[in-house]
């Protein structure tokens, strides 16, 4: 059901997939610069509620939308009257959103990450998962960075990465997506970027294990600092630039969520570190996508021979290999070295 009250010339400046927290905010920050933006809900009631309500109670009660919003529930009008579409549900459902998108994508369409984290069944990165979909040929970019959704929905001042090896293309995006409150950093390193946008949420879950703990500020500091080294180690064993981990994607957005509760990686961390059983604190925290990218990580980190130690360690606690302290033990005894090798 075609949900618009439009006139049929009225266009589109992107389409948002996924009427969640963060593709709400995405799609009123679009709006509120001035463009027109279309939020898909795969639920004809959800988009139905957003059109009457002028907001989405589920998510982020109490906040109007940007008038430029408008809800539906066809990908095809999405495909039809958006050239640019960002994917804004978790990494999980990527696939599956791929599979039924396909079909309508052509390729003058741009497509946008905004998910973080890789593919289940062989830790590939989305963007991969994605091309093998699209058109040869057609723009893929990533946008990343330091972002809770609720603060870019009350409009207060927000840094993303833009990510893409196409500098049209990201300069198209940043035009899209910059607002008085939003600004927008462009890089080249599309591997980096998305490493760094699933690493941040390990990392958060070991900064919630920590302080669950109650190990102090030093513990959780030398964590987090460590963590990072990984993963500029890890972008570039995968053939990204290590000064990656360092920006927005890597350091800024693990300076957000590796401290706060409004992280849901960092709040499933806390309460194992409480000693609460992993499979309790996901049903009690939600989707927690830093235990599949550990996983994936450490299984990677093996085969490229390469060492990560904090992140296997947190992949070890997840599973049952070892205990929090058991790891902590073994992380202090590691013989000493450089801090950079």
């Amino acid at each position: 059901m075609n949900l618009l009250t439009r006139k049929p010339k009225d266009t589109y400046a992107a389409a948002v997939i996924g009427a969640g927290a963060w593709g709400t905010a995405l799609a009123h920050s679009m709006a509120r610069a001035g463009h027109k933006v279309l939020l898909w809900d795969r639920d004809e009631s959800v988009a139905q509620d957003i059109l009457q309500t002028g907001e989405n109670r589920r998510r982020h009660p109490g906040i109007a939308l940007a008038s430029g919003v408008t809800p539906t529930s066809t990908l095809a009008q999405c495909t039809a009257e958006a050239d640019v579409l960002l994917i804004a549900l978790p990494s999980e459902h990527n696939e599956a959103m791929a599979e039924k998108l396909a079909p309508l994508l052509k390729k003058n369409h741009t497509l946008v990450v905004t998910s973080k984290g890789f593919r289940e069944k062989d830790g590939a990165f989305l963007t991969t998962l994605w091309q093998e979909k699209m058109a040869k040929g057609s723009n893929i970019a990533v946008l990343t960075g330091p972002t809770f959704a609720r603060e870019m929905m009350e409009e207060k001042i927000t840094t993303m990465l833009v990510a893409s090896p196409h500098a049209p293309t990201r300069a198209k995006l940043a035009m899209l997506l910059e607002s008085p409150f939003v600004r927008l950093y462009e890089s080249d390193d599309i591997i980096g970027a998305q490493i760094g946008g699933a690493l941040k949420n390990v990392l958060a879950i070991g900064s919630g294990i920590v302080d669950g703990l109650e190990m102090g500020n030093n513990a959780r500091a030398a964590l987090l600092t460590r963590g990072l080294v990984e993963i500029g180690r890890y972008i570039q064993a995968k053939g990204g630039e290590p000064q990656t981990a360092y920006g927005l994607a890597g350091m800024g957005d693990l300076l957000l969520t590796a401290t706060s509760q409004l992280s849901r990686n960092y709040r499933f961390g806390y309460l194992v570190g409480k000693g609460t059983p992993v499979t309790e604190a996901r049903l009690k925290t939600g989707t927690v996508e830093g235990i599949l990218a550990a996983r994936i990580t450490t299984l990677q980190a093996q085969t490229l021979g390469i060492d990560l130690a904090i992140i296997s360690a947190i992949d070890g606690i997840l599973h049952g290999d070892v205990t929090p302290l058991q790891v902590i033990d073994y992380l202090m005894q590691r013989p000493r070295q450089k801090e950079f090798i």
